[in-house]
């Protein structure tokens, strides 16, 4: 059984009623609601009791915030799951009926979320996938989802807000995992001054609110926050490597950063504001890390206008990096004061021998689809992936194509994990082919270069790009 915990001081009693009726109505029947009326309030207690359902059970308590009336609430529930709920919120039909579902096939979770949305078509919050690392940066779990009954570590009573992270990181660091379902499971009132997240909200406030739950869980208080609108995965990678904070978004809530690490920023029309306005507070470093991506877009896709316009704010604020030579030489040419860094990156996987059959993955663009139609002719012994749906073990190399010659993240994980690398792109230890000639050179070229390289030794290829793409020099700047 489910035990909805809805605490109630002052609410909005339109809303209230919409609240209970979506909870009576759900296609999960198998729930109690206790309604804990935090202080008196018969209009309340009128609405919980006019629907006539054993289901929903008053309970009645001296004003004392929301945090004591949870904790009353879960005193009286049943259930073997505790859902604490709000009072302004509108439950999904089906997302009871899912959420314990999930909780029932998977033994090894303990609690169950995703997004939700405001009400009045005012947007909403879609959170992330599950990572304990990551909830240490900062909340994506909401109050209101479920918890097996047998993890509920109780609600700290001293806490003004955030009593959310604080639970969620109480319950993890206890030994739990959550487990994320994309989606909206509820719909709930946009904060406003009097909400409890909107007085949390304040500069003031809220700097001291996250101080009292990283005091309590032991966090560090970083100076330096890694962010990415558009690679997340790599600034996720990157944090947790230089031990810094990762947010998306850093300055959407206040902060106490003195550098802010961007990877990637597009130039499009349709996202260079949101890509932008990491930057816009002040900051005693901002650097930025080019992609391959980025790089692309600024050589096929960006107005002059833009790139002279970006330039200039850009080389006036920011330390800037790319990854390679070919990179350098775009950006330069549009403007952008770059030097070459590639992205730091620590190899996660363990460096193996090759396989018994060779296997190349082959990562190209649509330009040279043509040009590599000759490749399972001319290497019939050669097994070609088009597709990197196996691990980096079961590959003896991997052929990189692109028009602007950059490297991407697939190139510098297959050379950090000992793959051979065979590429139109001229970096240290790579088998280069020049693909500026006629095609027919181009395909003889390849074949000799793939033949000769797929199944060389890679120690010192290794060897130089660890050291290439290790965290040192990223922290000299920084220092």
């Amino acid at each position: 059984m489910v035990s909805f915990v809805v605490p109630v001081y002052r609410p909005d009693y339109a809303l209230f009623k919409k609240c209970i009726k979506a909870l009576v109505e759900q296609s999960y029947k198998d729930f109690e609601a206790i309604v804990v009326l935090d202080g008196p309030d018969n209009e309340a207690k009128g609405i919980a009791c006019s629907f006539s359902d054993k289901r929903i059970k008053v309970v009645e308590k001296p004003n004392g915030g929301v945090q004591k009336a949870r904790n009353e609430g879960a005193k009286h529930a049943k259930g073997d799951i505790f859902w604490f709920w709000d009072c302004d919120c509108l439950i999904e039909p089906d997302a009871c009926k899912t959420f314990v579902d999930m909780l029932a096939e998977d033994k090894t979770v303990d609690f169950v979320y995703s997004g939700y949305k405001f009400i009045g078509e005012k947007g909403g919050i879609p959170s992330e996938e599950f990572d304990p690392w990551t909830l240490k940066c900062g909340n994506y779990i909401s109050t209101c989802f479920p918890m097996r009954a047998s993890v509920f570590p109780g609600w700290d009573e001293t806490l003004k807000s955030l009593q959310d992270w604080d639970i969620w990181l109480t319950i993890v660091g206890n030994g739990s995992k959550g487990l994320y379902i994309p989606g909206y499971a509820f719909s709930t009132a946009f904060p406003t001054d009097n909400s409890i997240s909107g007085q949390g909200c304040t500069e003031k406030a809220w700097l001291g609110r996250v101080e009292a739950v990283k005091v309590k869980h032991n966090l560090p208080d970083r100076k330096v926050c890694v962010s990415s609108l558009g690679n997340r995965t790599e600034g996720i990678r990157l944090a947790k490597l230089i031990d810094a904070d990762y947010k998306d978004v850093p300055n959407f809530k206040p902060n106490k950063y003195d550098t802010v690490i961007q990877v990637g920023f597009s130039l499009h029309p349709n996202k260079v504001n949101h890509h932008s306005h990491i930057f816009s507070q002040k900051l005693k470093h901002k650097v930025l890390f080019w992609t391959d991506e980025d790089v692309a877009e600024v050589n096929h896709a960006i107005s002059h206008k833009a790139l002279t316009e970006y330039s200039k704010a850009v080389n006036n604020t920011t330390i800037q990096f790319v990854e390679d030579m070919a990179a350098k030489t775009i950006m330069e040419s549009a403007g952008f004061m770059v030097k070459v860094m590639p992205i730091p990156m620590a190899n996660t996987d363990a460096i193996e021998g090759f396989p018994e059959t060779t296997r190349v993955l082959v990562d190209i663009t649509a330009d040279y689809t043509q040009l590599f139609t000759c490749l399972q002719y001319s290497l019939p012994d050669i097994q070609f992936d088009y597709k990197a749906d196996k691990p980096i073990k079961d590959y003896n190399a991997i052929v990189s194509f692109n028009p602007d010659r950059t490297m991407g993240f697939g190139v510098k994980r297959m050379l950090l994990t000992g793959r051979n690398v065979i590429s139109n792109i001229q970096n240290p230890f790579c088998g280069y082919v020049n693909d500026n000639q006629e095609p027919g050179k181009v395909v003889s070229d390849l074949v000799d270069t793939i033949r000769k390289r797929a199944n060389r030794d890679t120690r010192p290829s290794v060897d130089y790009w660890a050291k290439a793409m290790s965290k040192d020099k990223l922290m000299e700047v920084l220092k």
